[in-house]
């Protein structure tokens, strides 16, 4: 097994699963877990061992039951009945409606091609109300917007595909017009409700082969909004920017920890020349840097933001390229209550103050460790 005896990963109790179907399909056993009460992101399941969890403050086995082989290729097939010849090149995504639910499931091998594994995300089966989210009003605001530039950005897995699922969701909600998504896969499935949405999946059997051809096509579609699910490589953020200038507005989500890394991060993708730093400059609407933290029970996940909605003074340090002054203005912005804009430490506090999230998870997630433990100090909690 590939769990053995000596593992120290815990297994839930029998009052925590006492619906799980051991004796089922791993379908049914998939089903039964997004049905239930239990709290997790991801299911993580490996050939030879039980089913695991990721819950927000611990990996957990369902069971002491492993899934065989067999039973994983049966769930593949289910998932991509080509599946043997896609995860001989790499492991693979694929979005898929199983009954009630929507899922993005990765497939992949492992020990040198000898076992199967995957890890399963499941999405809402509509985008959440952006009111729901837990997000403060300078955030949400970015959905009234018509044109120009945003940014999502943060680390892997910190539900930036929900908050710009409800944020387009919340535009549809609201205002006549034409929503063009490029994602990879394509997650949250959004209804028609004032707008028509066009949702483009990337991928060798997708819609498109990649995010930058995605959104040149997009220019030809007579776009309001544009959504490019992330920015990888030059050619990308270049349409992205050279779009935002079209007319529509263009959210793009970008992997970086903090506001101001998400911007050098673009900058250098577009060449760090002061052309495209001025043409960024004028462009950007704002930055929404965000980040998922467990709750002090560890019963469910507390969001927290950065957000800086650009200013003249903003524009001027990403037009001369002083992306080092931007956590600075950050600090002074946050005091201003009409500036729209606000640190994440001042997030992290309010939630710690609230007694929603622990110190030193919020610790973990600041984008300015050295001020956040002044502030601490402040606070007494140091």
């Amino acid at each position: 097994m590939d769990q053995p005896q000596y593992s120290q990963i815990e297994t839930l109790s029998p009052l925590e699963n006492e619906d799980f179907p051991s004796n089922g399909t791993l379908i049914e056993q998939i089903l039964s877990l997004l049905n239930s009460p239990i709290v997790f992101s991801d299911i993580i399941i490996h050939q030879n061992s039980p089913v695991m969890l990721r819950q927000p403050k611990r990996l957990v086995a369902v069971s002491d039951i492993p899934v065989t082989g067999q039973e994983l290729e049966e769930f593949f097939e289910v998932i991509e009945p080509n599946w043997e010849e896609r995860i001989m090149e790499r492991a693979f995504d694929r979005a898929k409606d199983l009954y009630s639910a929507r899922l993005r499931v990765n497939c992949f091998t492992f020990h040198a091609r000898k076992r199967l594994g995957c890890v399963i995300r499941r999405f809402p089966t509509e985008p959440l109300p952006l009111d729901e989210l837990g997000l403060r009003q300078n955030v949400q605001d970015f959905a009234k917007l018509s044109s120009g530039l945003v940014l999502i950005v943060g680390d892997t897995c910190q539900g930036k595909s929900t908050t710009i699922t409800s944020l387009l969701d919340q535009i549809n909600k609201t205002r006549a017009g034409h929503i063009i998504t490029i994602e990879d896969p394509v997650e949250t499935l959004i209804p028609q409700r004032k707008s028509i949405i066009t949702q483009r999946e990337v991928g060798t059997d997708g819609d498109v082969q990649s995010y930058y051809l995605g959104a040149l096509d997009a220019l030809r579609e007579r776009p309001d909004v544009i959504l490019i699910g992330e920015i990888r490589d030059a050619q990308t953020a270049q349409e992205a920017l050279a779009l935002s200038e079209s007319g529509p507005l263009v959210f793009a989500t970008l992997h970086a920890r903090s506001t101001e890394l998400g911007l050098q991060k673009l900058l250098r993708l577009l060449g760090n020349s002061d052309a495209q730093a001025q043409t960024l400059a004028s462009a950007l609407r704002g930055v929404i840097c965000q980040a998922l933290l467990p709750s002090i029970g560890g019963d469910y996940y507390q969001v927290a933001t950065e957000c800086l909605t650009v200013t003249p003074e903003s524009a001027q340090l990403i037009a001369s390229g002083n992306l080092t002054g931007i956590r600075t203005l950050l600090e002074k912005l946050t005091h201003d209550p009409k500036s729209g804009s606000h640190t994440m430490n001042d997030d992290l506090t309010q939630l710690i103050r609230s007694r929603k999230v622990s110190v030193e998870d919020a610790r973990h997630r600041s984008t300015d460790p050295i001020a956040f433990a002044d502030i601490l100090k402040t606070l007494k909690m140091a």
